[in-house]
């Protein structure tokens, strides 16, 4: 009897002993997510003729034109409000993001370069970009390529109303051929 006992207790101990080496975890799992960043903008309109919101879609030398729904020359207030900004962006991103805009040079015509500082000469038109709630003297100059932050940390799914200027060449034109540059805005995160 006492041999059958020490059996049952060996086989229960193997038993109890191969069990526990079962239920021991050899490996374990962890979930891991991941939720990308991403920019996006869209702005409208897509078009801005100068001295076409309110005037005959003529320019003149060495005058500027704002997108000012207002009137093509007529200058934002000093703190710039909603409706003297022509343009409106939004970000659809899920992220914070800086907004910058470059004002390439006119092809067509006469021709009228960025001269990237700001102010006009002979053949270059100076330009900036504004924006809806800041101080209008605190404008940025809209560069051909390169140009400073206009708008930064805006948050994610959030419109902003903003605008820009354009002052003419100060050499008189000798065509009236239509000329076209192409305003870019650029989007990264902040």
């Amino acid at each position: 009897m006492k041999r059958i006992l020490k059996a049952i207790a060996i086989a229960l101990t193997l038993t109890i002993l191969l069990t526990q080496g079962a239920l021991a975890a050899t490996s374990q799992d962890v979930t891991i997510t991941a939720t990308p960043s991403f920019i996006s903008i869209a702005n409208a309109p897509g078009t801005w003729t100068l001295n076409g919101i309110t005037g005959d879609s003529k320019i003149a030398i060495n005058t500027v034109y704002y997108a000012n729904p207002l009137g093509d020359t007529t200058t934002p207030s000093a703190t710039v409000a909603d409706g003297e900004c022509r343009f409106t962006i939004t970000n659809t991103s899920s992220v914070a993001i800086d907004l910058t805009v470059n004002i390439g040079d006119f092809s067509g015509g006469d021709t009228m370069t960025n001269g990237n500082t700001g102010d006009n000469g002979a053949t270059t038109f100076g330009a900036y970009s504004w924006f809806s709630g800041m101080t209008y003297s605190g404008k940025v100059i809209a560069k051909s390529t390169g140009s400073a932050i206009m708008k930064d940390a805006l948050a994610p799914v959030t419109d902003i109303k903003w605008g820009a200027e354009i002052e003419t060449r100060t050499n008189a034109w000798t065509s009236a051929t239509q000329m076209t540059s192409t305003m870019t805005i650029i989007a990264t995160e902040d």
